[in-house]
């Protein structure tokens, strides 16, 4: 059972305090619970109690508290001591993070409930909120140069991403965004971006921790939008926006942000020493355009270890021959053809052959489509689809090398887990790729990628990858080669 999240100070607590805290709800000692357990010994509750004991004991006697419910647990006093369970089995700092990487990973393809942005003046009207208006006026401007510090708000981006949906399409836009990276907030902070993550005109920029001095630190980090703009007649103008509390703006005096404005001077000098959130894929918009994809791919996974979630089988892991074999009518171009399955051959075998270690987590809902269709959940625009014997041989494969190399592992969700909405995979020393599923890899449409390579981020995702879903949300591995097993089988009936 997945915890869910309890927003009380219950959630600072470890197991000890925690249960001792619902003990004295409940007006139950310690010796009385053992009696009600029948324990022989009182010391084993003690020693739950003071912290003392090992993470096997508090979960085994988790398990039993819950399944003889000697307290009559109510829902959330059972979440309460989930919680509890995990955070002393990691600690809070990476028990937090691993929340935030949870929503950030099940969230991001999806729009959350819409919240009001809004700007207080005095004549607003509250039925009609201001930044509407800002909003609503730039959609029709020639130029809009956003330069954003701070503001990670989701429903800030999403209303930015609204005005991007109904701008001129003649209209230039550029975003340059400051976000502060100390602590766990990068996780919150890439979050809440998910609606311009993706877009090539959104540039953004980490401000690291004692990167500049303690006063200019205190201004990229005070949440606000410059905006310079070239309206429909030609005219420029500038408009400053401060954000006060949760969604709420007020407009600031109107101060010089051009070009040649202290404001803007100092901070491209700033910005010169801030590395970059995200690389984006140079994309051509041709046969060539993909060729140039995979091999920035072959170079990303080149000797580096990788962990991954998937829904199912990449590219990657196909046979040369029968990606040669579904290709042959896909491309335009013979000797772009020819480029393709060479890199692909490459690929194909450095996945197998490294010497680092892999992960991939599959979704086993995306697996069974799979074997039944011939088809992935981002099936390659040139591919027609895999017969019912290519199937067999690429899941055999799989479970081949799941079963005799020791560097390759394949994992599926355990059943009724929130599986991850995005395809995410860490290729360590590069960064971490976040990518839009089902999109088939049609450059020139829906698909978009970023890495994001901010260091801090990636361990964060390291960590939630290998300490929580590894550790308690996937099959075991027993499981795992019954499932490939099944999953042959349905392949050959196909």
């Amino acid at each position: 059972m997945e915890p869910k999240t309890d927003n009380t100070a219950h959630l600072t607590l470890e197991f000890g305090p925690c249960l001792k805290k619902i003990l004295k709800e409940k007006r139950v000692s310690a010796s009385e619970l053992a009696r009600m357990m029948n324990y022989k010994s009182r010391n084993s509750i003690f020693r739950i109690l003071s912290g003392e004991s090992s993470h096997s004991a508090r979960k085994a006697f988790y398990t039993r508290l819950t399944q003889e419910d000697p307290l009559s647990l109510d829902e959330k006093q059972r979440q309460r001591l989930e919680q509890a369970l995990e955070i002393s089995r990691i600690g809070m700092k990476d028990y937090l993070g691993n929340q935030a990487m949870r929503v950030l990973l099940t969230c991001s393809a999806s729009k959350p409930a819409c919240r009001t942005v809004r700007i207080e003046t005095a004549n607003d009207n509250p039925q009609d909120p201001g930044f509407r208006k800002e909003i609503e006026a730039a959609a029709c401007a020639q130029r809009v140069h956003l330069t954003i510090m701070g503001c990670c708000d989701r429903a800030i981006f999403d209303a930015l991403h609204d005005w991007l949906d109904r701008r001129d399409k003649g209209c230039e836009v550029k975003v340059v965004h400051v976000i502060y990276t100390g602590s766990e907030e990068i996780v919150r902070n890439i979050a809440a971006i998910q609606p311009l993550l993706y877009c090539d005109f959104y540039d953004a920029y980490c401000m690291e921790p004692n990167m500049v001095s303690r006063e200019r630190e205190c201004v990229y980090r005070c949440s606000c939008i410059y905006a310079h703009v070239q309206d429909a007649q030609g005219d420029w103008y500038d408009r400053q926006l401060l954000l006060i509390d949760q969604g709420v703006f007020v407009p600031m005096c109107r101060i010089p942000t051009g070009d040649n404005s202290p404001i803007r001077t100092c901070f491209m000098q700033d910005l010169k020493r801030m590395p970059p959130l995200k690389k984006m894929f140079d994309k051509a918009m041709d046969d060539s355009g993909y060729l140039d994809f995979a091999r920035e791919c072959l170079s990303m996974e080149h000797n580096r270890a990788i962990y991954m979630i998937k829904l199912d089988v990449p590219l990657s892991f196909v046979q040369p021959d029968i990606v040669a074999s579904c290709i042959m009518d896909g491309f335009a171009q013979k000797e772009t053809l020819e480029d393709m399955i060479r890199v692909h051959r490459r690929r194909f075998d450095k996945s197998s052959t490294k010497k680092k270690v892999s992960h991939v987590i599959f979704s086993r809902e995306a697996m069974e489509r799979f074997a039944r269709t011939g088809r992935q959940s981002d099936h390659f625009f040139a591919l027609r689809s895999y017969t019912p014997e290519e199937r067999v041989r690429i899941l055999r494969n799989l479970r081949e090398h799941e079963e005799r190399n020791p560097n390759f592992h394949v994992h599926f969700f355990e059943e009724g887990y929130q599986q991850p909405s995005a395809e995410v995979g860490l290729f360590e020393g590069v960064g971490t790729l976040m990518a839009k599923p089902y999109t088939d890899y049609k450059l020139t449409g829906e698909h978009a990628e970023t890495i994001i390579t901010q260091k801090e981020f990636c361990a964060r995702y390291k960590a939630y990858f290998m300490n929580d879903l590894l550790e308690r949300h996937v099959m075991n591995r027993r499981d795992t080669l019954a499932v490939l097993d099944e999953l042959i089988e349905t392949a050959g009936n196909a």
